[in-house]
């Protein structure tokens, strides 16, 4: 899959502990806790009745927008792996991106994306991989955190604008020593100064050629733009009109939200969010209608079309 010179060492070790699981247990509970909450002030027939009349043309549009940008965070992978010498194929990077959908949908929101470092074990050490993940994640921050701007700028919402922008400074003046090409080198083991190394090393790489930098922000761009639309869509199947800027402005917060890893792929603390922010424009029950069509199609979904992807990926071997 990879070049031969690449040695297996120098990677993070995956032992096995009952953490995750403990975790994903934690998860699940406080999951069904919020949602018995939240059911016990919005009726649950009344959301049932609002599914079952959902104009099934934009949920079909859902699903063509799910099907691209998951095509296009491959292709963004793939690239983010070649600025470390691994040349993997646009159809393995595809198989070990959709393989680790079903893990994600049974962990605390994105933990899932860790499937990937199990797979590439033993041609890419797990902590570059992992490495490879963190960059991604960074450019989802950056882009969704660039959506919230121009929607607060344009929704007149300049307190929160004022904010976005601070965080944004913040991340900037945080990774510039990393983007800068600088090394850490703590006072600890040589071995794990290594693993610090390989953890930012596709931080490093990428920064150092523009060309990489615009081809991953053009991808990251893409998700998240046809993502907002996808959105849209759900919004829109259930007959709720919502002024774009004002969906830029909030969509990007129910969707950081929704990365708080305490619930299984933010179900439950993402819904909630949907019905507070959205309040003005629909009841709650539809409004929780359209926090259960974001799970189907971003979560659901993936990670059922995911299953047949994890023997092709190696997950399970």
């Amino acid at each position: 899959m990879c070049d031969a010179k690449h040695a297996r060492g120098g990677g993070l070790t995956l032992k096995k502990s009952s953490s995750p699981m403990l975790k994903s247990v934690l998860a699940i509970s406080i999951t069904i806790a919020i949602f018995y909450i939240i059911f016990s002030k919005i009726d649950f027939w009344s959301v049932v009745e609002v599914l079952s009349h959902a104009n099934l043309f934009f949920l079909f549009v859902a699903l063509l927008l799910m099907i691209t940008y998951l095509s296009i965070t491959a292709k963004r992978w793939q690239t983010i792996l070649e600025t470390m010498d691994y040349k993997l194929q646009y159809k393995e990077c595809f198989y070990v991106m959709m393989g680790a959908q079903p893990i994600a949908s049974i962990t605390p929101s994105k933990s899932g994306d860790i499937a990937k470092a199990y797979y590439l074990r033993d041609n890419i050490p797990v902590s570059k991989t992992i490495g490879s993940i963190l960059t991604e994640r960074m450019f989802d921050f950056s882009t969704l955190l660039l959506f919230f701007l121009i929607g607060t700028l344009f929704s007149k919402r300049y307190e929160l604008f004022v904010i976005a922008l601070v965080i944004l400074t913040c991340i900037i003046a945080i990774f510039s020593p990393i983007y800068a090409g600088f090394s850490f080198h703590l006072p600890m083991k040589p071995s794990w100064n290594e693993k610090i190394q390989n953890l930012t090393l596709s931080m490093k790489l990428v920064a150092k050629d523009k060309k990489v930098v615009s081809t991953v922000m053009f991808y990251s761009f893409s998700f998240w733009f046809l993502s907002v639309v996808q959105i849209l869509t759900f919004f829109y199947a259930l007959g709720i009109n919502i002024p774009l800027a004002f969906a830029m402005a909030n969509i990007p917060i129910v969707i950081f939200i929704g990365y708080i890893p305490i619930t299984l792929g933010g179900m439950g603390t993402r819904d909630a969010a949907i019905v507070f922010l959205f309040s003005d424009y629909a009841e709650p029950s539809i409004l929780l209608g359209v926090g259960i069509l974001f799970s189907v199609f971003r979560y659901l979904l993936p990670s059922l079309l995911g299953i047949p992807f994890m023997r092709k990926a190696g997950i399970h071997k």
